[in-house]
């Protein structure tokens, strides 16, 4: 608070000393040079006071404006006391036609003044070094331009000074932002404003108020534009905060459709925890598993590790097709009866492909009994012919096949069940993923054998929040 009333004192002192250096300009101007023309005078008054009028306002909020061409023309023409009265004017109409703020009257009129008696001042000292050196039309051009000029420099400094101030920018940022691109237009309408005043001396007020027709209608055709541009822009935005809206509630929708399909998968392998309890949490706690691994091969994809999460999860789901005298059989299973069993991968794969969402994931579970020399079930397939997602769930089902209790024998140890895995590196697993399964193994080791002890719901990184609670498996 402290530094905002700091800042605001700031503008006041620079708006009172914008006013008070305006004020002596416009008092000097009057004693540098009498008007011995206030008929003219009056006349270009009058012009550039429409001029500030029929500003075009932007959809932005900004106004485009050729007014300064009267201050121009008046320095020209009248020397400083014309040059002042115009400013004022300008500066007087800007105030009654726009917002009536007495700051803005009070700045406007003080930097817009002493830019126009600065400007002045440049004209009669080239008038007096050039005149009847140089032909009188080149030199009110060439007095045009360098008014317009001074104009632009302390009008421009000026504004990107309050600016700068209200809006705590750097200094040289606004000014390169907000005034910089003006300076061609400025040197461009400077040669106007010269043009103009050869033609009031020339062939007097009439010919100057023709030629101010054609500007008048260039200023309606902008306005024309301007206005069905202003009318585009806002559509434009209405319908871009609409796609927003819309978007969020897509994306709600998206969201609240895969915790649906998720909710579905965790049905699916409670339905198959109930019927085959020697195995309850075995999928929940391989599908976690598969990620860790997952992530620290280097997969980074959300869709990529969901598939790999879906299809570790999902990857008995063809038990579903087994009779249940093959799959809860105490003993070992006959020839007969591993030839049905090993039909799961594939009855799992048809079960999962109808729907498209997991077509993905049915790749790994038809896989998930593939082995690295080629020696698995169902097509034999060998090294990277196999999905990554596969090769990464056959150490983690392994693992945790070895470290829990069956009704036929007891679980092993997992320093146990990590030996065997090293042992099949190159052979039954992946290199690769074995040196994974190395650096995570100190971790797993620490988890409680045969309990999920994280949430079976997969959440994509962007939707986590640290620490929040998951669902657990039920």
């Amino acid at each position: 608070m402290p530094f905002l009333c700091s800042l605001r004192i700031r503008e006041d002192w620079f708006i009172a000393l914008a006013f008070a250096a305006g004020s002596v300009a416009f008092t000097v101007a009057f004693f540098v040079q009498p008007i011995t023309d206030p008929v003219g005078l009056a006349i270009v008054v009058l012009l550039a006071g429409l001029t500030e009028a029929l500003s075009v306002r932007l959809y932005f909020g900004g106004w485009v404006s050729v007014s300064f061409v009267g201050t121009a023309m008046a320095a020209v023409l009248f020397g400083p006391p014309g040059a002042v009265t115009v400013a004022a004017v300008i500066a007087l109409v800007g105030w009654i036609s726009g917002e009536r703020s007495p700051q803005k009257l009070v700045f406007n009129f003080g930097h817009e003044t002493l830019a126009a008696f600065l400007a002045a001042l440049l004209v009669v000292s080239v008038h007096a070094s050039l005149g009847g050196q140089v032909p009188r039309p080149v030199l009110a051009l060439l007095e045009g331009a360098l008014a317009s000029l001074v104009l632009y420099a302390v009008d421009g400094v000026a504004v990107a000074a309050i600016i700068s101030m209200t809006t705590r920018r750097g200094f040289r940022s606004t000014f390169r932002d907000n005034i910089g691109w003006l300076l061609p237009y400025y040197g461009v309408l400077g040669l106007v404003a010269g043009g103009l005043a050869v033609i009031f001396q020339e062939l007097g007020v009439a010919a100057v108020v023709v030629m101010v027709l054609p500007l008048l209608l260039a200023r309606y055709s902008v306005t024309q534009f301007v206005e069905r541009t202003r009318e585009n822009v806002l559509r434009l935005e209405r319908s871009n905060e609409q796609l927003h809206r819309a978007y969020i509630e897509i994306r709600d929708m998206s969201e609240q459709l895969r915790d649906a399909y998720t909710g579905t998968l965790e049905s699916l392998v409670t339905a198959l925890d109930v019927r085959d309890q020697e195995t309850r949490g075995h999928s929940v706690r391989v599908a976690h598993h598969a990620l860790d691994i997952a992530r620290l091969l280097g997969i980074k994809d959300e869709e990529e590790l969901l598939t790999i999460y879906r299809g570790a999860l999902m990857h008995d789901v063809g038990k579903i097709g087994v009779p249940d005298a093959i799959l809860l059989k105490p003993d070992r299973l006959t020839e007969e009866e591993w030839e049905f069993m090993r039909r799961h991968p594939a009855m799992g794969y048809r079960i999962l492909a109808q729907v498209p969402y997991l077509r993905p994931a049915a790749k790994i579970v038809l896989a998930h009994h593939e082995r690295w020399d080629g020696k698995g079930y169902p097509r034999g397939l060998a090294g990277e012919e196999i999905p990554v997602g596969a090769r990464i769930f056959a150490v983690c089902d392994t693992y945790d096949a070895i470290i829990s209790d069956r009704p036929y024998r007891r679980g092993q140890s997992p320093e146990e069940a990590f030996a065997e895995i090293l042992r099949c590196a190159g052979t039954q697993f992946d290199p690769r993923v074995v040196e994974a399964f190395e650096a995570v193994f100190p971790r797993w080791k620490q988890e409680e054998p045969g309990t999920p002890a994280r949430p079976l719901l997969y959440l994509p990184a962007w939707r986590q929040a640290d620490g929040a609670p998951g669902r657990a498996a039920s």
